[in-house]
């Protein structure tokens, strides 16, 4: 798609993985139903629910949801892989099963990308919001394909259930890797930012829940970890410069260095879970 024009009103592909997603799965699906901009397909792989998410996805009487159950569970990487095979859509959006978009969220931002013709992956800022719903802050983040290449170094720098990218971004990349699961956007971003262009849009057009649970001690330690391997991987593919040095070495003070409760209230803080 990246060779010809884009059609007037492009087919997005949602996929969404989600394993135990009750309660708030029914309101993150609503949200993607309710959008204004309608042409879409919505993938959804229940990742081997023990509570009665399949059940109410079964329930779901629109045409565009189209429903995968894993027999076992694989983790996210690997279920969102299985929808990216699947997808039918000129361009691919992510969604999380406990967050919500705004009804507008996919219209901007297929106004973005058909405008902005060279960006291959765009996302978007966010408003955050607690297990009840109550909005507690918001997160802003670099704009310009530029800026997020730098800061990538550093951190994740595009919101994963905020992706919308064209389906070739997904594919040539090579997709998501299940051994980097809980970093798993991390590692796509990084390892897809030499040759793709990105952006992030200027508007707050998700809730992003920062749930009490969601990070136990345990899956902090290893993403610190994972996180460390994808920067190296990155120093070793890309070469190094001054952001490449600087990030690896401000993650390895970060996982081997730091006790663990502080890291654990910075997470909470900074939305690193």
């Amino acid at each position: 798609m990246s060779d010809r024009t884009l059609k007037r009103d492009p087919k997005i592909c949602v996929i969404m993985s989600v394993y135990n997603g009750l309660p708030y799965l029914k309101e993150a699906v609503k949200s993607i139903l309710n959008q204004t901009y309608k042409n879409f397909e919505f993938i959804i792989v229940d990742d081997a629910s023990r509570d009665k998410t399949w059940q109410f996805l079964k329930s779901l009487k629109d045409k565009r949801v189209k429903l995968i159950q894993n027999k076992k569970n694989l983790g996210l990487a690997a279920s969102l892989n299985i929808a990216i095979r699947l997808a039918q859509g000129d361009f691919i959006a992510r969604m999380d099963a406990d967050d919500i978009s705004l009804s507008n969220r996919f219209e901007e931002q297929i106004k973005y990308l058909t405008k902005h013709q060279e960006i291959d992956l765009c996302g978007t800022w966010v408003t955050l919001i607690d297990d009840t719903g109550k909005i507690v802050g918001s997160k802003t983040r670099p704009t310009t394909n530029r800026q997020i290449k730098r800061t990538l170094s550093i951190y994740p720098c595009i919101i994963h259930p905020t992706f919308m990218g064209k389906r070739d971004f997904f594919v040539k990349s090579g997709g998501y890797r299940s051994e980097f699961d809980f970093t798993e956007e991390y590692d796509l971003l990084m390892r897809a930012r030499k040759n793709f262009k990105m952006a992030n849009l200027n508007k707050k057009l998700l809730m992003w829940r920062l749930s009490n649970s969601r990070r136990s001690i345990s899956q902090m330690g290893l993403m610190n970890r994972l996180d460390l391997r994808i920067k190296w991987e990155s120093i070793k593919r890309d070469g190094i410069d001054l952001f490449g040095l600087y990030g690896l070495t401000k993650m390895f003070l970060l996982t081997y260095f730091m006790p663990i409760g502080l890291k654990t209230k910075l997470a909470r803080l900074f939305k690193i879970a």
